[in-house]
């Protein structure tokens, strides 16, 4: 069954459409983060220990295997969210709580403001791709959000942007949840102006 679904998916070209999704995601969020400063704002971090800090990633891990790859050697990516994605809507939301638990865990370290929107990013484009019938499946099942975050932070955390902010006392400005909220609920009002001066300037 799974290699009948892997030989669809190659036909339909899948890996390549959701590989091309993903890159050109990301690369406009990092221009995105590049035009404001604000993002690179970090959410407040838990204390832990190195043993606590290793233990909370193997649990972020453990999260993202079981919904994205909890069978290791299939000819697809097969878990808990490719068997949801085929649930038109209850589906999707269900994985898409689940994914939603992960980053929270995830923000336990602390992360700058454009990993959270990168999170968010991907979790949204595999919601949206379960909403696609039958071809949407599919999509989704080969769009591995969970496990594209894990990778993230894992990056992140290994970068010399988090390693001088642990090790040589360099931070960056942190932003409380509340403010956050105060900040988001201000700027929603303005994202049909914002987004009309920016079309605006790319035409002129």
């Amino acid at each position: 069954m799974n290699y009948a679904k892997g030989k669809i998916a190659e036909n339909l070209h899948v890996p390549e459409l959701v590989e091309s999704v993903r890159s050109t995601g990301t690369r406009q969020l990092t221009q995105f983060e590049k035009r404001f400063p604000y993002l690179r704002q970090t959410l407040p971090t838990t204390r832990m220990t190195d043993k606590q800090k290793n233990k909370l990633l193997k649990r972020i891990q453990r999260i993202a295997n079981w919904l994205d790859n909890a069978v290791p050697g299939s000819p697809v990516p097969f878990g808990l969210d490719s068997i949801l994605g085929f649930i038109p809507v209850v589906g999707g939301s269900m994985s898409g709580l689940l994914s939603l638990y992960q980053v929270y865990v995830s923000t336990t370290f602390g992360i700058p403001l454009w990993l959270l929107i990168l999170f968010l990013f991907n979790i949204v484009v595999d919601f949206v791709f379960s909403l696609i019938p039958i071809a949407g499946g599919f999509l989704h099942m080969f769009y591995k959000a969970n496990i594209y975050n894990y990778q993230e932070l894992r990056d992140y955390l290994d970068s010399p942007e988090y390693l001088d902010r642990v090790q040589d006392g360099a931070k960056d400005p942190e932003i409380t949840w509340r403010q956050l909220g105060t900040d988001m609920s201000k700027m929603v009002p303005n994202i049909p102006t914002l987004a009309g001066a920016s079309i605006n300037k790319k035409a002129a």
